[in-house]
C-alpha cells in the first residue's frame, strides 16, 4: 500500500487532503480536533474484545496520588498548662498577660538551678542560695529544675516543695510569678520564676 494514511483517513472518515508537502506527506490545512467527551461515559459503554481473547477491568485499588500523605505527620501540639501536673502562681498586681508570657516562654532564662536527685534540706539549701543570687545580679527569668517525681510514692517531694519555697519561702516578695516550662525546657519537671529586683508589697 503506497498511501496507508491517506486510505485511514478514508476509513475513519476524516476531512479530504488539501496539499501535499515537498517530502510527499499529505497534511491537511487545519488540525483535527476530537470531540471531547466524558471518560466516564466512554468506559460504560465500551465492551471487551471477544475475538481477541482479551478482558479488562478496573482494580480495586485506589491510585497512589488518591491516599493522603501520612508523612511526614502532623505537628502534635501539647498544651502543658491544661494537665493536672501543671502548676502557676503570680503575686498581686500582677496580670494574667505576664503569667501567659511566662509559660510561653517569653522571657529569657539568665539562670538554671537542677535540683533533681537531692534531699529535701539538701534541695532547700541551694534553692534559697540560687534565689539569694538570682536577685542580687539582677537575673529577671529564672528556671529550676526539680523533676515530675514519678518515682514519688504519693506527691512529687521536690516539685511540691519548689511551690511551697516560691509561695512562702523567705524570698516569696521578689517572686512576681511562676509557671510550669515548656516542654523544650524541662516540661512539667521544671519551674519558671520570674523574679523583681526589688521586694514587692503585700
Amino acid at each position: 500500500m503506497q498511501k496507508p494514511f491517506l486510505k485511514l483517513g478514508e476509513y475513519l472518515g476524516t476531512p479530504p487532503i488539501t496539499f501535499k508537502s515537498k517530502y510527499n506527506f499529505y497534511i491537511s490545512e487545519k488540525p483535527l480536533k476530537c470531540e471531547e467527551k466524558d471518560w466516564s461515559e466512554i468506559i460504560h459503554t465500551s465492551k471487551p474484545l471477544k475475538e481477541k481473547n482479551f478482558y479488562w477491568r478496573f482494580s480495586p485499588k485506589k491510585p497512589f496520588w488518591a491516599f493522603k500523605k501520612d508523612w511526614p505527620p502532623e505537628k502534635i501540639e501539647i498544651k502543658v498548662w491544661l494537665t493536672s501536673e501543671y502548676i502557676e502562681g503570680r503575686a498581686p498586681g500582677v496580670s494574667r498577660r505576664i503569667v501567659k508570657a511566662l509559660r510561653e516562654g517569653r522571657f529569657a532564662i539568665k539562670r538554671t538551678l537542677n535540683l533533681r536527685g537531692m534531699f529535701v534540706e539538701e534541695a532547700k539549701e541551694a534553692f534559697e542560695e540560687f534565689m539569694k543570687e538570682a536577685i542580687i545580679n539582677g537575673d529577671s527569668c529564672v528556671l529550676i529544675v526539680h523533676g515530675r517525681g514519678l518515682s514519688s510514692k504519693q506527691e512529687p517531694v521536690l516539685k511540691s516543695k519548689v511551690k511551697e519555697w516560691l509561695e512562702k519561702g523567705p524570698y516569696r516578695k521578689y517572686v512576681l510569678a511562676y509557671s510550669s516550662a515548656r516542654p523544650c525546657d524541662g516540661g512539667l519537671g521544671a519551674t519558671y520564676v520570674l523574679l523583681s529586683s526589688k521586694p514587692i508589697r503585700k
